[in-house]
């Protein structure tokens, strides 16, 4: 508990104050992973092959529920290291980015594949794009093509999450890259090899998030803990250049959810499978993707101290003893209590009922005989 003190003289003695509150987590950039060294490991699927997801994800509620990631698919582990940006052989064509998240398959099948952004103390994390080798091979809309370069160069940089995250927050982040689609045409050149044709290809890329449940989740290895969830609808609108300038040629959508806790941030990403005719529904049967975290070295957070009383004060007459405190927001009632043995947590006992007040008179206290009283106040929700 976190305990305002405040000396007084009479027969009260001490006056002690808190209030111990109940609420959702708030998430801030402390809690998330914006320094070099930095790194967790994670359990996840094979890559395109999906997976049941069905009870798992819950619901958006204003009242706390739970979530069990102890188990799940772990055919590939994830490292996740964190850099500087300068560190990454790629950094050269993100030059306003500070810091780089290397992705690596601990297996050695997959290609590393790199994020690049910046911790921006009022925007929070800043993305400046991203680099994937894997990308060299990717489908769009059905039709297989070679990715050139391998990257999203974002103008704007985007920002994905925002320094201070609690229930009901929104955001909204647009960004566009430009890359270069090649695939071959199945035609014969003069050489009798197939031709390829390539196309520039924009991609518009646009989040919208909303933490919309909170509660507690647990996780492989590193136990549980308070959580938030985040509902991450991304939008791609594509276009194409066939000679006139950039003309739409389809729309994909693609939702995912993140459970993030203090001190541990994104500990479980599910994302949904690719779709063509719209949003994903919220309660979508399948995932494309399952990552659930079992291993970091991000400092723990320790728990939010709860919010003192303010303003306690005693005043005595031969009425007894006054005590006056300043009401809080989000506090409905408050109940003193007493003690003549503090350091004993069972010695503390109600002095009258609960008030929606900020005062209440003691008639036993400063009177003839009476004993050393101690007093607390506790905020109730």
């Amino acid at each position: 508990m976190n305990f305002q003190q405040a000396i007084l003289a009479g027969a009260v003695g001490v006056a002690v104050g808190f209030v111990a509150v109940h609420a959702q987590p708030t998430i801030s950039a402390s809690d998330m992973f914006n320094v070099p060294g930095q790194y967790y490991r994670a359990y996840a699927n094979t890559p395109q092959v999906a997976v049941e997801v069905t009870g798992l994800l819950g619901e958006a509620s204003d009242q706390a529920q739970a979530w069990d990631f102890l188990s799940g698919p772990q055919e590939v582990t994830y490292r996740f290291d964190y850099l500087r940006a300068a560190e990454a052989a790629q950094s050269a064509d993100f030059p306003l980015a500070t810091l780089a998240e290397q992705k690596t398959d601990e297996a050695g099948v997959l290609t590393p594949a790199w994020l690049f952004f910046s911790q921006d103390a009022a925007l929070g994390r800043v993305v400046h794009g991203f680099h994937d080798e894997s990308l060299g091979a990717v489908t769009v809309l059905g039709i297989s093509f070679k990715l050139v370069p391998p990257a999203g160069h974002f103008q704007p940089p985007l920002r994905d999450f925002p320094g201070t995250i609690t229930f009901g927050s929104q955001w909204t982040s647009t960004t566009t890259y430009t890359n270069l689609l090649t695939l071959d045409d199945g035609g014969d050149d003069e050489e009798g090899s197939g031709g390829l044709v390539d196309i520039a290809q924009q991609t518009t890329y646009t989040a919208t998030s909303k933490v919309d449940a909170f509660g507690m989740v647990k996780s492989p290895g590193i136990g549980f803990g308070e959580c938030l969830r985040i509902n991450e609808l991304v939008q791609y609108d594509l276009a194409a250049d066939w000679g006139s300038g950039f003309e739409p040629f389809g729309t994909a959508y693609v939702r995912s959810y993140y459970w993030v806790r203090p001190g541990r941030g994104i500990v479980a990403q599910v994302t949904s499978e690719q779709q063509q005719t719209g949003p994903p529904p919220d309660s979508f049967p399948t995932a494309a993707a399952v990552i659930r975290m079992f291993e970091t070295n991000h400092p723990e957070a320790g728990p939010p101290p709860p919010q003192g009383i303010q303003g306690l004060s005693i005043a005595l007459s031969g009425q007894g003893a006054l005590l006056m405190w300043t009401k809080l927001a989000g506090i409905t009632s408050y109940r003193v209590e007493h003690s003549t043995n503090p350091a004993d947590p069972a010695s503390w006992l109600a002095t009258a009922s609960p008030t929606s007040g900020n005062f209440l008179i003691d008639a036993t206290a400063n009177t003839p005989g009476a004993p050393l009283r101690y007093y607390r106040v506790v905020g109730l929700k």
